[in-house]
């Protein structure tokens, strides 16, 4: 008991923390296209055994006591979990609607990815985790095995 009387009598007092805060919540997760056929791209759309994929997600998030500061997204493959991107996703004119087109240069190898999305909120309170798939299928199961772990995210510069 003589240390905590030690240690609060050179210090500011901290209020306590509010228990009652809620975290933000995230819905109504979209992924489009939610699969993508290697003979439905064009041949500019092949580069370097890379397929150019456009993907656009969005969601709808929340705060019911506060401010939701930042939506992030992960993709990831499922034959190589750690080669993951990852990102934030803009407002949309919409309320509570975040999303944005993702430049994707994927393998030409049979894959699920798994896109999960979650928000933070103003007190740095993470809140639920909502999942989707992606699948690309290639014209050839055999080709491209070897570039498995290469995968890239182009995206524009401007974070607005």
């Amino acid at each position: 008991m003589g240390a905590g009387v030690g240690l609060g009598s050179g210090c500011d007092t901290l209020p306590a923390p509010d228990r009652d805060q809620r975290r933000p919540s995230v819905t109504n997760l979209q992924i489009r296209p939610d699969s993508v056929h290697e003979s439905d791209l064009s041949s500019e759309q092949i580069v370097d055994s890379m397929a150019q994929v456009g993907l656009d997600l969005s969601v709808r998030a929340t705060d019911p006591d506060g401010t939701v500061e930042r939506v992030a997204f992960v993709f990831e493959p499922s034959s190589t979990p750690r080669g993951t991107l990852s990102g934030s996703l803009p407002a949309q004119g919409e309320a509570a609607r975040y999303g944005g087109r993702l430049g994707l240069s994927i393998p030409l190898i049979d894959e699920i990815y798994t896109v999960r999305v979650f928000a933070v909120d103003d007190d740095s309170l993470a809140g639920n985790q909502v999942t989707g798939q992606f699948r690309f299928v290639p014209t050839d199961t055999s080709e491209a095995a070897g570039d498995a772990l290469r995968m890239h995210v182009n995206r524009p510069s401007d974070d607005s």
